[in-house]
């Protein structure tokens, strides 16, 4: 269990390795397989070797327009 605030975490992370995707996600960004769009805009994440999806937030899915 880590308590550090996800924003400091980040920062102690090499520079552009991790994205922020929602306010209580971070991802690799090596491990991204896909990003999908549903019919209503809303964005999921599908991380390579796993089965489970991740919601990205309105306010980071800038992260993914020039996908």
């Amino acid at each position: 269990l880590i308590r550090t605030p996800l924003k400091d975490l980040l920062a102690q992370l090499p520079a552009g390795a991790f994205w922020q995707i929602h306010r209580a996600s971070l991802i690799q960004v090596r491990a991204l397989e896909k990003v999908v769009r549903d019919d209503a805009g809303h964005l999921t994440v599908h991380l390579k070797g796993l089965r489970e999806t991740i919601a990205v937030s309105r306010l980071f899915a800038h992260r993914f327009k020039a996908m």
